[in-house]
């Protein structure tokens, strides 16, 4: 589709995302994370990594969930169901930007805290951190990747809105991975920042999500390809205009258009 974000650009897009959104992580599951990390003497890198590998396996199966849903919706919907979806998407990360600036509250916070205490993730995460299996902590964050979160969730429409299951998968990998470098060292971050400059990075990450979702927006309601189209139709059109209006011309004998130019049209004889 025209309006749909894929390839590369899908790819960066989601990667910034995920890194620029990641300060959200870090205060959702910052405590899960800190469990792991500091209920052992020294921090157990291997563990962790394997953590967040279950994570963003996790974002990648519900990739594939989203983007099969999103290819079959829009072979039966077209092109303008894609669009909803794109700017739909859109809006829910500008949403999403507002509650990490603390513009907006986050309707999910209370369900997720819920979520995690019904579940026994945190004490779950604690036995876990004592034992030295690569697999448990694997686990843990295939686990952990269903929580609720309204991150994910801007995610997984970006990925829904691509209408494709391999570029769905890929977009849900680049955002997960653009989440690990806040996850992995969490204890220092929570440590090095006050709360000032906390608050302040998540200011500037949620203007940077917004301008991302309203460019998105932008792309969605105004595609390039059509854009594109258009001009070059108009154009097209205009250069019609004048051509015809140099054949008019009596006594013209050349007529420039841009870089290209007519023939020499000779002169017609004058009508007695």
């Amino acid at each position: 589709m025209e309006h749909a974000l894929t390839g590369l650009p899908a790819i960066l897009l989601m990667l910034s995302m995920g890194f620029m959104g990641s300060l959200h992580c870090i205060g959702m599951c910052g405590g899960l994370v800190g469990a792991l990390s500091m209920s052992r003497e020294k921090v157990w890198w291997s563990g962790l990594l394997a953590y967040q590998f279950g994570r963003v396996s996790t974002y990648a199966a519900l990739g594939l969930i989203v983007g099969l849903s999103g290819a079959a919706l829009s072979a039966l919907g077209g092109e303008q169901l894609q669009r909803v979806f794109a700017i739909f998407a859109a809006l829910l990360m500008m949403f999403f930007a507002l509650n990490l600036a603390g513009w907006l509250p986050d309707p999910l916070k209370h369900f997720g805290a819920w979520a995690s205490r019904k579940t026994g993730l945190a004490q779950l995460a604690v036995r876990v951190s004592r034992g030295a299996r690569v697999s448990s902590w694997y686990a843990l964050g295939l686990i952990n990747g269903l929580l609720p979160c309204g991150l994910v969730y801007a995610a997984l429409s970006m990925a829904l809105a691509s209408g494709s299951a391999l570029s769905s998968v890929q977009m849900m990998l680049a955002f997960g991975c653009g989440t690990i470098p806040a996850m992995m060292f969490v204890p220092s971050i929570l440590r090095g920042m006050t709360p000032t400059q906390r608050s302040i990075s998540l200011r500037i990450a949620a203007l940077l999500i917004l301008v991302l979702g309203l460019m998105t927006l932008y792309r969605s309601v105004f595609p390039p390809q059509r854009m594109h189209m258009h001009t070059a139709s108009g154009m097209h059109a205009a250069e019609a205009v004048y051509s015809d209006a140099c054949f008019a011309a009596d006594g013209l004998a050349k007529c420039n258009i841009g870089s290209a130019s007519l023939p020499k049209i000779a002169r017609r004889p004058a009508v007695a």
